[in-house]
């Protein structure tokens, strides 16, 4: 296969090559999937701007583990045969007042001319959204401080859906795809090295606009001397949303937190932390409004709690089917049709999920076949070699 010279080219066959569509890569980098077609067709008129498509290409080379800055290069040579075509703006004459009788031939004209410019107003609203690149705010730093630790914790507030990248210098280090709160709040801890330090704070919006913060941080080993008290511990919960609402399905549970947390508890079960800080998981809940309260621990002691309200429904017999104890052979007819993937045998530790208006289950070993129906859980279902048959109807 040859390589590439043209950047769309190259842009497509990365992401080809990774099994991605379009539309994937468009819910994962927040660029918006018109824009990236641009990118790979070459159809520059199409993009919003020279600044901001650069802010955007930076990212979506970043995702597709590509030279940012080797393309940014490329894609300036490529604009530059396909310059982009001046834009005029013309003033609008004043509507001058009169006086004058409002009769009907009066009445007609300035109603549509109020619908006119009515109209004008939104396309030029439209159009300073999409040109005003988003808002972003830096708490912490508030400006050119004095760090104790080399720890330190950057605090910000942005647009909700726009993905914040933290870079500090010299290093540069780079703490990318960071997911503000549904407030826009967002927190990352960097490391500082000794003297001075610059912090670049940058947010992406889904339109592909780029704004941009810079504050000093001077770290002054010396200053460690004087103990400081332990930071508070940070957990951000993604999932689920408050009052949130879940039909025929659990309730999902994920997030991430700081390297200072050492235990999870969910409802008061613990719940496993990955070697990134990330958590997932899920919870099963019946019919009605519940509480999911997360609480996040450091070695000393030190606590972070959240709690999100959910509400769960049901519309079907929805049964979970957990082997756990032993193989089991299992059987499920859903709506009187075999499901998919069943009448064999099922490993210890295997579950999967039968959703319809009636299931019919039956096992060759209840005593390793545990249920939860409609988010309770019923236990096993018999003994341990015991073959057993149970129908779930939703009424």
């Amino acid at each position: 296969m040859t390589t590439p010279d043209r950047l769309g080219d190259i842009l497509r066959q990365q992401r080809e090559s990774k099994g991605l569509t379009l539309e994937q890569a468009a819910e994962d980098t927040r660029i918006r999937e018109k824009f990236l077609a641009a990118l790979e067709s070459g159809d520059h008129h199409a993009l919003p701007g020279a600044v901001y498509t650069k802010g955007f290409l930076r990212n979506y080379a970043e995702y597709l583990d590509l030279n940012g800055a080797a393309l940014v290069a490329q894609y300036i040579s490529e604009r530059a045969v396909t310059p982009e075509p001046p834009r005029q703006i013309r003033a609008m004459k004043p509507v001058m007042r009169t006086g004058m009788y409002i009769s009907p031939r009066v009445f007609v004209p300035v109603v549509v001319l109020a619908a006119v410019l009515l109209f004008v107003g939104y396309i030029s609203y439209q159009f300073a959204s999409f040109a005003t690149p988003p808002r972003i705010e830096v708490s912490e730093p508030s400006g050119d401080v004095v760090a104790q630790r080399a720890e330190y914790v950057v605090r910000g507030r942005t647009a909700p859906e726009g993905r914040v990248t933290v870079r500090v210098f010299p290093g540069p280090d780079t703490y990318s795809d960071i997911r503000p709160a549904s407030d826009g709040t967002f927190a990352v801890t960097v490391q500082l090295r000794q003297g001075a330090n610059h912090i670049e704070v940058q947010v992406l919006d889904a339109a592909g606009k780029i704004s941009l913060i810079s504050r000093g941080v001077f770290f002054d080993v010396s200053a460690q001397a004087t103990p400081l008290a332990d930071p508070v511990p940070q957990a951000f919960v993604e999932q689920p949303a408050q009052n949130a609402t879940y039909t025929n399905s659990s309730v999902p549970v994920a997030g991430r937190v700081d390297k200072s947390i050492t235990t999870l508890l969910v409802n008061g079960q613990p719940l496993a932390i990955a070697a990134d800080g990330r958590f997932s998981g899920s919870i099963n809940y019946p019919a009605g409004t519940h509480a999911v309260r997360f609480v996040a621990r450091t070695a000393a002691g030190a606590e972070a709690t959240e709690t999100r309200t959910v509400t769960v429904s049901f519309t079907a017999a929805v049964v979970t089917v957990i082997v756990q104890g032993g193989d089991a052979w299992l059987l499920a007819q859903v709506d009187g049709t075999q499901a998919p993937g069943t009448g064999r045998v099922f490993t210890n530790g295997a579950s999967t999920t039968f959703t319809g208006k009636q299931v019919v289950l039956r096992t060759g070993n209840a005593g390793a076949t545990q249920v939860i129906y409609n988010g309770q859980l019923q236990g096993t279902l018999g003994a341990q070699g015991q073959v057993v048959e149970k129908t779930f109807t939703f009424q």
